[in-house]
């Protein structure tokens, strides 16, 4: 056999290998799958680029669930929840949540701004009374 020549992988390569495990984690395992990537990569600049990546994807693709700070909830990490950047609505409790990707936690909240709510016809038929009535009224047209 002739002699292989074993070439080093290039940076973006290596961010694309470490990108692909974390996104391969099985659900609810993603920090220790990145504990072992990390020691793997061996570099802290690239392992971070990696997983600044990497985790806002596998946090919405999982739809985790974040405790909000104050006991006010928690949000779902989800595209559908997300305003910009690391801000996701909490439509229930009608607050933002700030989230840091790669711990996993809300570092902050507040109360949403009015352009940030869905519309208000939306929230009357999230009230329980208006839901009885609506099965009601469904029950008394069989």
């Amino acid at each position: 056999m002739a002699d292989e020549e074993e070439s080093e992988l290039s940076e973006k390569q290596k961010i694309d290998i470490a990108k692909w495990f974390l996104l391969n984690s099985p659900p609810g395992e993603i920090q220790f799958v990145a504990e072992d990537v990390k020691a793997v990569v061996n570099d802290d600049i690239l392992y971070e680029e990696a997983a600044s990546e990497a985790f806002p994807l596998y946090n919405k693709s999982h739809m985790i669930s974040l405790e909000m700070p104050g006991g006010i909830g928690d949000v779902l990490v989800t595209s559908f929840g997300e305003l910009r950047g690391t801000k996701y609505l909490d439509p229930r409790t009608a607050h933002v949540a700030v989230v840091d990707h790669i711990k996993q936690v809300c570092t902050d909240v507040r109360p949403a701004l009015d352009e940030e709510l869905p519309f208000a016809y939306v929230e009357e038929y999230r009230d329980e009374t208006n839901v009885i009535k609506s099965i009601g009224w469904r029950k008394r047209c069989k």
